[in-house]
């Protein structure tokens, strides 16, 4: 464990990274704009898959159950292949994605080509996939068991209502609610700490999925309650994204009831799509800064005092 992180370290991480951020904001937006693009084709895709071919027999006039039924069917057994694909490109686009944030953090100008990176190297490419299924693994082995005590608890209260033949008590489901996602909250700042994960990889490649997210993990042992503050400090700028994406719908929407006709859904058009180009722009701008921030958190953690650059994955010195 490298030395306390205080909070003077984690404003002047904070500080440079969204220097660094703005300095190459257009970067930061082309390339979380083409990260995007994958998933939305596949979306497309699979929406084909799940309707196409029934919105076709709709369009040639079959109104047979039977026959709708059976191509809804084939649209579902067909759907697996395209969330495969979804699920196999995820790991390598992170990887991508997490090696254009960790140079760009390190004061390199890396292309929007780094994103693919991995897809040129069939070594690299299994490495991201690993890496991915890793990352959901260990989030199952985080979240299952209360995710499950919360289900029972919540079937206690119901059957317990039912066989007094009482309301269902909604303060303590709200209760409930409220401590499974403090306890989530809480689960998601751990998994976090996995995420750096991505860093070691970065730094050594041959290193194995499980050794770099659990050297990554043993950085923030004892870090837990700064790196929580850490979390929360950029809950303001979510709020802000949210209100006024919020905000913009709803004038949106007003101006569309005012105006009424064809004004009316010309003026609604144009507030959505400001509002698709507003949240493209901060939305990148928010993402780069938290994902810059947080490596800077884990380069300052896992530094051993008094020297600098990344360590072995076993805690030894620099590679050089």
């Amino acid at each position: 464990m490298g030395s306390p992180f205080t909070a003077q370290q984690r404003r002047k991480v904070k500080h440079d990274s969204r220097a660094c951020v703005w300095d190459n904001i257009g970067r930061c937006i082309g390339i979380q704009i083409l990260c995007a693009v994958p998933y939305v084709l596949l979306l497309v895709i699979l929406y084909a898959t799940l309707f196409g071919r029934v919105f076709a027999l709709l369009a040639a006039d079959y109104t047979d159950n039977y026959i709708l039924g059976s191509a809804a069917a084939e649209g579902l057994n067909s759907v697996w292949g395209v969330l495969f694909v979804m699920l196999v490109i995820t790991g390598p686009l992170q990887y991508g994605l997490m090696r254009f944030y960790v140079s760009l953090r390190r004061g390199g100008e890396p292309g929007t080509g780094t994103l693919f990176q991995a897809f040129t190297s069939l070594q690299e490419l299994w490495t991201g996939i690993k890496m991915a299924f890793c990352l959901f693994f260990r989030s199952l082995l985080w979240t299952v068991g209360p995710t499950v005590l919360y289900m029972f608890a919540l079937m206690a209260v119901t059957i317990n209502a039912i066989l007094t033949r009482q309301a269902s008590p909604a303060g303590l489901m709200t209760g409930i609610g409220v401590l499974y996602g403090l306890v989530m909250l809480l689960i998601h700042v751990k998994l976090l700490t996995y995420r750096a994960g991505w860093v070691v990889l970065h730094d050594h490649p041959d290193c194995g999925v499980w050794d770099a997210t659990a050297h990554a993990g043993r950085a923030f042992l004892g870090q837990f309650g700064r790196l929580l503050l850490f979390v929360l400090s950029f809950i303001g700028w979510y709020i802000l994204l949210a209100g006024i994406t919020g905000v913009c719908l709803f004038l949106g929407l007003l101006g569309w009831r005012f105006f009424g006709g064809a004004m009316g859904v010309a003026v609604l058009a144009a507030v959505l799509l400001a509002v698709a180009c507003l949240y493209i722009v901060l939305g990148s701008f928010i993402n780069a800064y938290f994902t810059t921030s947080f490596i800077g958190v884990y380069e300052t953690l896992a530094e051993p005092q008094g020297e600098a650059g990344p360590r072995t994955p076993d805690g030894g010195e620099n590679l050089q």
